[in-house]
């Protein structure tokens, strides 16, 4: 493998991941069956559907709404992986990278790190209140963006509601990423764009996400390792 490849941002590194998994049976000498050929390609078309939505809703987060449906796509895929007789030890288990396993397993952490499973499609009637009383604040911001000083009493008693019913999903387990990056982004709005008291709301699991994002380069190296593509366009 050449020296100069270099890894790039972490959509190229995951959608690079996808690629090797795509020619994987072209770089192997092993001939895999049909039926395995077609179990590997619908896991990679997964993938790059879910890497896709991640790379579009990472600013603000909204991958637990928005990317439900390729979640479970991905999902689903490397279930019929693993529970194929013929190929779950071949397409798993049978190199020392273990891609598919690892890029699976790093999606999972994530998903679960967001606590996307409390929010998924928007099915909770508290996560449509809380949707709900974040556009009555910010709302109330828009009515009174030309008179600032008026924003901290016009629109506290709509801002107080929102805090209070996120601290309540918040308790109740039901805060994923979505919730929580809307939440940081109308508390960081009010307290330090308009002055009006009430330090930023922290949300832990956001940052267990980006963390466990940031491992994803670690499955490219593995992946580049096991299948060098240094040389192809």
């Amino acid at each position: 493998m050449q020296q100069s490849c270099e890894a790039g941002p972490l959509r190229l590194v995951i959608s690079s991941v996808v690629v090797i998994l795509l020619i994987s049976p072209a770089l192997t000498t092993f001939g895999l069956s049909q039926e395995c050929t077609r179990l590997q390609l619908q896991f990679a078309s997964a993938s790059s559907e879910f890497t896709t939505c991640l790379g579009k809703n990472t600013k603000p987060v909204r991958i637990c709404v928005t990317c439900f449906n390729d979640f479970v796509s991905v999902n689903s895929s490397f279930h019929n992986i693993s529970e194929s007789i013929e190929c779950s030890e071949e397409l798993l288990d049978s190199d020392n990278a273990m891609v598919i396993r690892r890029l699976w397993d790093a999606y999972n952490n994530m998903w679960e790190s967001a606590l996307c499973g409390t929010c998924s499609g928007l099915t909770e009637n508290r996560t449509h209140e809380f949707i709900n009383k974040t556009q009555d604040v910010v709302l109330c911001f828009n009515q009174h963006y030309d008179h600032r000083n008026l924003i901290c009493i016009e629109c506290n008693d709509k801002y107080e509601a929102l805090l209070n019913e996120f601290k309540s999903l918040q308790s109740a387990g039901y805060a994923c990423a979505d919730l929580a990056d809307s939440m940081n982004t109308t508390a960081r709005s009010w307290s330090v764009k308009y002055g009006c008291g009430h330090p930023p709301v922290e949300y832990v699991p956001v940052l267990a996400m980006t963390a466990a994002i940031s491992l994803t380069p670690v499955i490219f190296y593995l992946a580049v390792w096991k299948f060098p593509t240094c040389g192809l366009s």
